[in-house]
């Protein structure tokens, strides 16, 4: 059975957006087929999927068309249209929100078709809606910056040249618009710098700091949010100093940056904590925690499996683990249902372990297959840990064995590089097992060895292992 796209995007939706959705079909302005009308109340009976057997689409095509014969090219026609409907539902959804960018359609509108007796009075009302914005993003300037380029076409400054225009507040939304952003994005990459070691050919990064410290623009706070975070990396700031400050901006920026900068804040501490820094562990817990509260962290209930599992290891690192547990609880409701299985059951797994429930971790993941392969691989060196702690052998060798089969099975899906890392587990903790029973100069021998790879997942704990034994 082939996938269909569209089926696809409406399983993803919430109840409340296909609500929405029913209601754009059912309009005869938004939606004149309808064809499609009925194909979505057909398929609301019952549960969306990615495909349609055979017998289902003759079953729906009965529907839409009762005796006429299937004819496949019409049939994949009504599927596309379907997906162009959504796209249009989409967009007008998006736009609906945007007050900035209904401001400046109804001008461009205006403009295109000479309706002189509205401008007045029309940019007096979206005039007035910009002044309701409390903080300025880099987004904001720039839709500032198309209304006061509508608001020169529209007075006919071009022509009259005589009398005085707003140019100068095109020149300063453009400007403002273009180093709000520009500082943003240099954040941006020096968080994939810090990361990834990734050199990035950036243009004008020297010259926009001091355009910014020359100007006064610091009295932005779009701008000087992102200037902070810069300089805090460049150890021109201390964090501490300066941490009360960044949550007092914070709390005052648009949620789009909120979003971004919670984030950034929050890799700058991660780099520290790689440095060694190891109080750093609990500043990220604690903006982990804020940006829960706030909703900086899954907005609108769209999860991210990258904050959550992050949100876990931070809060074991911590050793916060009935704060970890009750988050894992409570948020586990906005998890897609069919990753839903595979994170919960790994996130709890990993709790129990730092835990040092070892009981709890095998009865996880014992008999379990995950969806995903990385949550399949990281299971898997989680339970061959689990059964070195409990010492027990012969399942450690078996699962060792097993994993080995797993990987080379997978090799085609796994980098050479992850494959190698986590052959050096498998290998060092069977060295482990065995050394154990062995002399002194043998259990040197083998926590040297691991000290010195350079690929190997779980690297902590396989030299606690050594050092303990």
């Amino acid at each position: 059975m082939k996938e269909l796209k569209f089926l696809k995007v409406l399983s993803s939706l919430n109840e409340s957006d296909l609500q929405k959705f029913e209601r754009f079909l059912d309009s005869p302005y938004c939606n004149s087929n309808k064809e499609l009308r009925t194909l979505f109340t057909h398929l609301r009976k019952s549960k969306f999927g990615n495909t349609l057997s055979e017998t289902e689409k003759k079953a729906i095509w009965k529907k839409l068309y009762d005796t006429k014969p299937f004819v496949d090219s019409k049939w994949r026609r009504l599927c596309n249209e379907m997906l162009h409907q959504i796209f249009n539902f989409f967009t007008f959804e998006s736009v609906n929100k945007e007050m900035a960018i209904k401001g400046n359609l109804l001008l461009k509108y205006i403009h295109k078709n000479n309706l002189g007796f509205l401008i007045s009075s029309t940019i007096a009302l979206v005039k007035k809606d910009f002044e309701k914005f409390k903080y300025q993003s880099s987004e904001d300037h720039y839709h500032l910056f198309e209304f006061e380029k509508l608001v020169y076409d529209l007075m006919d400054y071009e022509v009259n040249m005589e009398k005085p225009s707003n140019l100068s507040a095109i020149h300063s939304e453009l400007d403002l618009f273009y180093l709000s952003e520009k500082i943003k994005q240099i954040v941006t990459a020096q968080s994939r710098l810090g990361f990834f070691n990734l050199q990035l050919d950036i243009k004008f990064e020297s010259e926009i700091i001091e355009i910014i410290e020359k100007n006064k623009l610091l009295e932005y706070p779009e701008i000087s949010i992102y200037y902070t975070i810069y300089n805090l990396r460049k150890n021109k700031f201390k964090y501490f100093e300066i941490k009360s400050e960044l949550i007092a901006d914070l709390s005052n920026a648009s949620l789009i940056d909120a979003l971004v900068i919670n984030k950034e804040i929050i890799n700058f501490c991660i780099l520290q904590l790689n440095d060694g820094q190891f109080q750093y562990a609990k500043e990220i817990l604690d903006w982990y925690k804020l940006g829960l509260r706030k909703g900086w962290i899954f907005p609108d209930d769209k999860f991210n499996p990258g904050d959550f599992l992050n949100i876990v290891v931070s809060g074991i690192r911590t050793k916060e683990f009935t704060w970890t547990e009750n988050f894992i609880d409570d948020y586990q409701k906005i998890i897609p249902k069919k990753s839903k299985r595979d994170i919960v059951t790994f996130s709890f797994a990993r709790l129990y372990f730092n835990q040092q429930k070892f009981g709890e971790v095998i009865e996880k993941l014992r008999d379990v297959e995950f969806d995903e392969l990385t949550y399949n691989l990281d299971a898997k060196v989680l339970l061959l840990a689990t059964y070195f702690e409990v010492e027990e052998w012969q399942a450690l060798s078996s699962l060792a064995d097993s994993f080995r089969t797993f990987l080379h099975r997978h090799e085609k899906d796994i980098t050479p590089s992850k494959k190698l890392r986590y052959s050096n587990f498998i290998k060092y903790t069977k060295k482990l097992s065995r050394v154990k029973y062995q002399d002194k100069k043998a259990k040197h021998k083998v926590l040297g060895e691991i000290q010195g790879l350079e690929g190997v997942v779980n690297q902590g704990w396989l030299i606690e292992k050594a050092k303990s034994i």
